[in-house]
Formats: C-alpha cells, structure tokens, sequence
C-alpha cells in the first residue's frame, strides 16, 4: 500500500468534450514536471457520473491550473470523500510492444457507460486510473522479435522469430510516442460477491473492445485499500496519449452516453469579473462554478431585453430583484407592467422604508395617482405632443391618416400652448370638448393668437359647416371616446396638476409602479395609457441633459411586453444611445422576436448589449445561436423552466453567453398594504376636494409641507 496521502476533487467537465483537448492534456502530464502520482475517477453512483481527480493536497493547485488551462471550460471543485471500495481488480495487457486499439476510442467510451447504468440502487462501479512516470519517444531496432510468439513453449519449439513488417510498423509507431506508466482499475461496491462480479464484467467487457491484433486485456483482482489510496502498479501498463483516453471514461465526443444528463443545453460557466453582491438576479449553473450573478448599474446604462415565452419568468425571476436592488439604493426606476403581477411582487416584497417612495399608477385604484401629459410648464410644447401623438398613431391603428393625425396635432398643441398661457395645464380630456364644444374652443384658441399656424387652422375649422366639420372630426372622436373617455383612464388622466409629477421621476429618486391589466382596464386603454408614460418618461430622459452628470445617478426603466408600449416619436436606436448618455438604462421584455418591428429588432441587438434570454422557438434559437460561438439552437430550445442563457455586459462590453437559473422568490416581506395605502395618501386623488377635472391632488393640511416633486401649492381644506 502507497503511503503517500492522496486527496481527491469533484472535476466537472465541459459539454461536449472534444478528444483532442483531453489528449493535449494527456501529452502535458507526461512531462516530467507534472505532479506523482496523478489520479483520475469515473464513478457511477445514486447521484450519477462523476469525475474525480486525486494528488497530493500540496500539488492540487497546479493540477487545477493544468487541467483548467488545457481543457477549456473544465473546473476543479472542491476536496470530497469517497466511499471505500472493497472489490477491485487491476487491468493487465498480454504483451507491451502492441499498441491497443485507439481507434476503437469512441466505440469504448460508449460501452463504458452503457455498463455503468447497469448499477442498482446502493451500488457504486467505479474506473480508476493512476498515472505514474512518463517515456520519450524511442526507436525500435530493424530487426525485433515478433512479441506475439514470446511465450515458452514457441520460444522452446521454434525459437525467436523476427516481426513481420506491419507488426513492427506498429511496434514502431506505438514507441515513437510519448508514453506513460498506468494503472488501471476496476473497483466495485455492491451487496453480493455475485453483484459485485456481474458489475465488474460488464465494465471489463466494455474495456475489450480496445483489444487489437496480437493484444488481449486480462484482470487481477486487488485489495480495496490500493484503489482507495490511489497506489500505482508495481508493473504498469505503459500507453500513449490515445491508447490512455478511452481508459478514462470521460465522456468525450458530440453523442449522447447512456446515463449522462443530455448534451442540450450546454452549461458554461459565467465570466469571473461579474458582480455576486450587486443587483443580483440569477446564479451561474455550471458545475463547479455555481455562483450568484448581478450587475452594476454602470453595466445596466448598456441597456438589456429579456426574451422569453409568457409564464417563463422574466419578470417576476430577473426584473423583480433588479428592481428591488434599485429600490433598497434608492435609484429612480419606472416599470411598466403589463400584467400587475409584477406591480404586485415589488410591494409585497419591498421593504417597510420603501412606503412614500413607490408611487403606483393604477388607472384601476378608485382614487388613482394622476398623470398629465399635457403639463408642459418649462418644456418645448412641441416636442411632447410629438410623444403624445406617437403613442395615439400607434393605439389607433384603425383608420389613421393624415387628416385625423393632422387635427389631433393641432388640438393636442393648442391645448398644450393655452396651458402654458393661462398657468394651468389642460388635460387630455380637454381633446375631446375642444373638437366639440364652440365656446370652449373659442376661449382655448384666444390663447394661442399669436401662433399664425394654428389661428389659421381653427379659422378654417370653425368655417367649414357643420355636417362638414362633424364629417373631420368623426374618426378622431371615435377614437377618442374609445380610450381617453374611459372611466378609469379619465380619472388618471383628467387630473390637471396632480400632486406627482412623472417627469420629476429621475430628479426625485421615486419607484414608479404602472399595473396595466388589460382585463381592467380594456387592451386599447392600457396600450395607450403604457405608451404615454413610456413618453414622458422619455422626454425626462432628454431633460437629464440639464444635469451636471446624469450617469452619476443612475435611473431605470422596465418595460415587459415592450412592442406594445415603445411608441417613441424618434428611433429606438437614437433612444437607446441618448438614454445611456443621459444616465438611463432600459430593461424591455418580449415573447419572441417576431413581436418585434424590425428597427425596433435591429435596435435591441445593437444596443441591448445585456441580452438574457429563456427556452425559445426554432426560429428566435437560431437567431441567437448566431449570436454566439459556443452555444448552437438546440441548447436556447432545450433550456429548463427559470434557465436562461445570459450575455451581460463587463467592463463596457458584452462578457459572453453562459448558463444561469433565476433565483426563487423570497417569502413577502408583510409591507404590501402599508406600501400600497401610502401611495394612495400621498399621491393618489383626493375625490372630496372639490375638483372638477377629475380628480387632483389631495388637500395639504396647513402646516405641511406638500410632497417632494409636487408643483401643487399647499391649500386649506
């Protein structure tokens, strides 16, 4: 028995595992330099296949750095425990000039491991092979004795005779290598001395198929203890790099081995340089290197699309702990929610300190938070009616044209102008009168006089007849009545200076949660309602370029169902760019790419350069397989539920595709309702305070002082 003190360690090895990365690694161990004795496991158990290597603990770190070097994406785990085996036989070979049958290699590989599934339940079989001192190359003499007639009884009989030329040839070619002294073993433990023979069999049997002409393996059985000590032969085997690969038992090459998880999807470590403390939304699921992931909000300002089918987590598994790292740093952050379970995750998970910092936007509270597009008090009038009339374009598909574009234009800025005239803002519900109502009309377009471009186009408004103008104004009013009527829509937008203003979202530090559920509010309304935030939100973006340095304080946006609400009247590409010069990264989510206009497509690819993506279809896979050197369609099809592939960004550029599972949700931090009745209080309308634009601001007793971001003045009850 060896009295050197052997350690092992768990190896995980990449899928697939080429040949000629592990015979490169071969070709570097037997170099006389390498650590002695090195061992290398294959055990099949309960848990299934698993690969052990074993040196002395002072030699393991430079057996880490061999193997990690040599076979891309391998990793040395951590020390473990074997269990002892107590029946083990030494493979022998019946002569030492032949080299095995390397070509058989694949073939091997895959009789070793139809053999290890034969193993019961309790049962452990296990091939284990102990590298020893390493050969040069050698040259053979013209003339060798054939080592196939090297018994006693030719020998007595017939003498020695002479090789014939395709013996030697590969006698020649076999000691022209680089070999190594090994030991090879077959260890066993199983309930019965039958059990244990059956197993051993059949794992020596799989181990035949590497015979070759004039080459036969045989067994001898060994104590337990020389295996689980990992004590080399006192006669050896002496192989080269092929002949010693199949002996492994690594699961080299593209096919699939019995009783091994399926080569789809891969999984690959993630990049070392990734946060784990920071914003962290997912733990890496290679073996060996599971760890949590984050990102930095620098990296976050690069932007990032989540590509995912619906029900597959992205947003309660990577957008909730993303914006739940923003909230506990106090970081602006806007999300447009689709769905409302997201809205409803963030508060019932937030924590108490969060109260008075959420505000939530729901056109289906009975006393909503307002919301004024029209308030352009300090903003280029014309710059945000081009949001506002971008995101009806996009709702009211139907019968669009330039005439119904061109009026709404015209009413959208005339408001939007005599707001600013009379200091008080008019509201989207304003719209509709306006078209409609001749006094109000009147009294609106006085304000805007000096504008010789809309004077004009409300003189020939108000000349045409009457069946002419209810003829112009019918496709709009349809529309309008559609959406900006709603009940629930007008009791958020009918508030002319509610008491939170969302274009101070970025300066105030505030978390702003918009629940658009279509079934409460109806598909169009909660469109239009996400797309005019999506503005707003925008058009504060453009006005961070008045702060010293935006990107200092960081704000974020979250946008799920994203085709649905980016309705920008400029390119998503330019968007994208101004946003990260200004301190702003957007998050957007969609189904699959297919939802997606092709600008808006091209645009992500771009410059979404964090890309996180779920199991997709055939046709989103192979967009994304081409995205990737490593990872083909297969493994973006064959993701588990909560796994993604992940491509996120590092030291300002993107740091490479690998394998990771969102994080389970917590337990409710017990806040939700304490979170969701201070939004009300503090920002919500206030339906007794006598207002009649649907709703404003709630009274502030005398003494108080309003909330940070209102513009409303305090007023006595």
């Amino acid at each position: 028995m060896s009295s050197i003190s052997v350690v092992f360690a768990r190896l995980h090895l990449p899928t697939p595992l080429e040949a000629a990365q592990v015979e490169r690694l071969l070709a570097r161990l037997m170099t006389s330099d390498t650590p002695r004795p090195l061992v290398f496991e294959t055990r099949a158990t309960d848990t299934g296949v698993t690969y052990l290597v074993g040196s002395e603990d002072p030699a393991m770190m430079r057996v880490r750095r061999l193997i990690e070097n040599l076979v891309p994406g391998a990793r040395l785990g951590k020390l473990v425990k074997r269990d002892h085996v107590a029946a083990a036989g030494r493979l022998t070979v019946s002569t030492a000039s032949l080299p095995l049958d390397a070509d058989a290699g694949l073939r091997v590989t895959h009789a070793i491991y139809t053999a290890l599934t034969s193993r019961r339940a309790k049962e452990t079989l296990v091939l284990h092979v102990v590298l020893g001192r390493g050969h040069r190359p050698q040259t053979i003499p013209a003339q060798v004795a054939n080592p196939t007639r090297l018994n006693l009884w030719d020998a007595l009989t017939h003498g020695s005779a002479p090789a014939p030329a395709d013996l030697r040839r590969r006698m020649a070619d076999r000691a022209g290598k680089r070999r190594l002294d090994v030991t090879v073993r077959i260890g066993v433990i199983a309930p019965t001395p039958r059990r244990r023979e059956v197993l051993a069999g059949e794992l020596f049997g799989a181990l035949q198929g590497l015979e070759a002409p004039g080459v036969r393996l045989g067994a001898v059985r060994e104590a337990g203890p020389r295996l689980d000590n990992g004590a080399p032969a006192r006669a050896p085997l002496r192989l080269s790099s092929p002949e010693l690969l199949p002996l492994l038992g690594w699961p080299v090459g593209q096919d699939h081995l019995p009783g091994l998880p399926d080569t789809h999807p891969r999984l690959i470590p993630a990049p070392a340089a990734l946060p784990s403390t920071v914003s962290v939304f997912a733990t890496s699921t290679a073996p060996g290197t599971e760890r949590p992931i984050g990102l930095l909000p620098e990296a976050r300002l690069q932007h990032m699309v989540v590509t995912g089918p619906t029900g597959s987590g992205k947003s309660v598994g990577i957008f909730a702990p993303l914006i739940l790292s923003d909230i506990a740093a106090r970081r602006a952050c806007v999300v447009i929610d689709p769905k409302r379970q997201l809205t409803d995750y963030i508060v019932d998970h937030a924590p108490a300190s969060a109260s008075g910092q959420i505000v939530i936007l729901d056109a289906a509270d009975p006393d909503p938070v307002g919301f004024n597009p029209l308030d352009t008090h300090g903003r280029n009038a014309d710059v945000v009616v081009d949001g506002i009339l971008a995101a009806f374009k996009a709702v009211f598909t139907d019968g669009w044209g330039p005439r119904t574009e061109d009026l709404l234009h015209a009413g959208l800025l005339t408001l939007a102008r005599s707001g600013e005239g009379r200091d008080e803002p008019h509201t989207l519900l304003d719209l509709p009168r306006l078209l409609t109502d001749a006094s109000f009309r009147r009294t609106t377009v006085g304000a805007v006089a000096d504008d010789p471009t809309l004077s004009s186009f409300w003189a020939a408004f108000d000349e045409m007849g009457p069946s002419a103008r209810a003829a112009v104004i019918a496709a709009p009013m349809n529309k309008l009545r559609k959406y900006v009527l709603r009940k629930n829509l007008a009791a958020v937008l009918g508030q002319s200076r509610p008491t939170f203003r969302l274009r101070d979202v970025f300066r105030d530090g505030k978390t702003v949660l918009v629940p658009l559920n279509d079934a409460l509010l109806g598909p169009g309304a909660a469109q239009l309602l996400g797309s005019l935030v999506v503005a707003e939100v925008w058009m504060a973006t453009l006005e961070r370029a008045a702060e010293k340095n935006p990107t200092g304080r960081p704000g974020m946006v979250f946008v799920d169902e994203v085709q649905q609400f980016l309705n920008l009247p400029t390119s998503i590409a330019d968007a994208l760019a101004t946003s990260r010069s200004y301190g702003v990264g957007w998050h957007v989510a969609h189904q699959f790419r297919g939802q997606l206009a092709p600008p808006m497509r091209a645009a992500f690819d771009a410059n979404a350069r964090n890309k996180i993506v779920f199991a997709v279809g055939p046709d989103d896979a192979r967009d994304f397989a081409r995205m990737s050197q490593a990872l083909d369609a297969d493994d973006f099809q064959s993701l588990a539920p909560y796994e993604v592939y992940a491509n996120l960004v590092d030291r300002h550029a993107p740091a490479g595709w690998f394998s990771a599972r969102t994080i389970e949700p917590e337990a409710d931090a017990g806040h939700g309702e304490a979170i969701r009745d201070a939004s009300r209080s503090i920002y919500g309308a206030d339906p007794g305070d006598g207002t009649t634009d649907g709703g404003a601001a709630r009274v502030v007793p005398p003494g108080e002082t309003p909330p940070v971001g209102s513009h409303r003045k305090a007023r006595r009850p």
